[in-house]
C-alpha cells in the first residue's frame, strides 16, 4: 500500500457544487408547513407543492434588479411588472417564441394550447431576466409569476408539472 500523504489530491477541498443548491432546499422544504407570508415580500406568493419553488421574486437578485429598473415607485411585485404582459403573456410574442423553439429544437412534445404557452412563458420569463442559461440549465421562477402564468394559461383539471431539475 503506497504512503498518500503530502500527494496532491486535486479538489478535495473544494465544496461541493450542489451544497448550496442542497441547503436552499432544506431552507424552502420548510416553508411546505409555515403560512406564505412568512417568507413571501411581494403577497402574491402561494405555497407551491415542490419546495423549489417557494421562493419570492423579492429573494432573487436578478429579479430585484429588473423591478428596481423601472421608475419609481417600483412594483411590488414581479407578477406586476409593465414587462411580465408584453415579454411572457402576450399571445403573439409567445407564438413567436415558439416559432423560434420550433427551429432551434424541432416540434414541441407538449400538443396542449395551454401546457405549450406556460412552458414558453416560463422560457420568456427566464431569457428576459437572466438571458440564455444554456442547454438544460433550469432556474427556478418565483412563485408569484407562476401563479400568474397558471392563471393566464390555466390547466382545466388544475394538473402542473412543476419545477424539473433536469
Amino acid at each position: 500500500m503506497e504512503n498518500n500523504i503530502g500527494a496532491i489530491q486535486p479538489y478535495s477541498f473544494e465544496p461541493d457544487a450542489s451544497s448550496d443548491e442542497e441547503q436552499e432546499d432544506v431552507h424552502r422544504s420548510s416553508r411546505l408547513q409555515v403560512d406564505v407570508s412568512e417568507w413571501c415580500s411581494c403577497g402574491k406568493c402561494i405555497t407551491m407543492p415542490i419546495a423549489t419553488e417557494n421562493i419570492c421574486c423579492w429573494e432573487i437578485p436578478k429579479v430585484v434588479v429588473k423591478l428596481r429598473a423601472l421608475l419609481q415607485p417600483h412594483p411590488t411585485c414581479m407578477s406586476l411588472h409593465p414587462g411580465l404582459e408584453p415579454v411572457c403573456l402576450d399571445e403573439y410574442a409567445l407564438e413567436n417564441a415558439l416559432n423560434i423553439f420550433r427551429a432551434l429544437h424541432g416540434p414541441m412534445l407538449v400538443n396542449v394550447y395551454n401546457a405549450q404557452r406556460r412552458y414558453l412563458a416560463y422560457r420568456q420569463f427566464v431569457s428576459w431576466v437572466w438571458g440564455y442559461l444554456g442547454h438544460g440549465n433550469r432556474i427556478v421562477i418565483p412563485s408569484c409569476v407562476v401563479v400568474r402564468i397558471h392563471q393566464q394559461y390555466p390547466d382545466p383539471e388544475g394538473n402542473y408539472v412543476g419545477f424539473l431539475h433536469h
